[in-house]
């Protein structure tokens, strides 16, 4: 069994805080965790986010650090989306993976360090598209919700 949580971190921007909510919770994803909010994402994202979270059920969960968040929701792994680089893994390699699972990603396009266990660096695509696009097309392998068709 699986559970995903997903955490962003480092968002300044009204526009991406929503995008973000939207493609986690468009996904099926109950738990969605910003770090590191500032700017007018802070006073007027955050409001926006947590009403596109009502409309899903979900929760939205906004802390100041990444520790804190892993330390909150303990999990089994983390996979934390990078850019192609040394130690970054095609997210292939995790596809089957059990257990809560805390899937971060950096909310401005830079890429973020987490200490600790069982963390993998990894991307779901060569290309340098954005961590937006990136994360759409993690969840879209790892909730398994993508179709190919002729």
């Amino acid at each position: 069994m699986r559970e995903l949580i997903v955490l962003i971190d480092n968002v300044s921007s009204v526009a991406r805080a929503v995008e973000f909510a939207k493609v986690v919770y468009g996904f099926g994803i109950k738990n969605l965790v910003l770090t590191h909010v500032y700017g007018s994402a802070a006073q007027q994202g955050v409001p926006e986010a947590f009403k596109i979270a009502l409309r899903y059920s979900s929760s939205l969960i906004v802390l100041p650090t990444i520790k804190d968040a892993v330390d909150l929701f303990k999990p089994d792994n983390i996979l934390i989306i990078r850019r192609i680089g040394p130690q970054v893994k095609p997210l292939a390699e995790f596809i089957s993976i059990s257990g809560r699972i805390m899937l971060a990603v950096d909310g401005s396009d830079q890429d973020i360090r987490i200490e600790g266990n069982n963390i993998n660096y990894i991307t779901p695509i060569t290309h340098d598209i954005g961590s937006l696009g990136q994360l759409t097309i993690a969840l879209c392998f790892l909730m398994s919700k993508c179709t190919l068709s002729t």
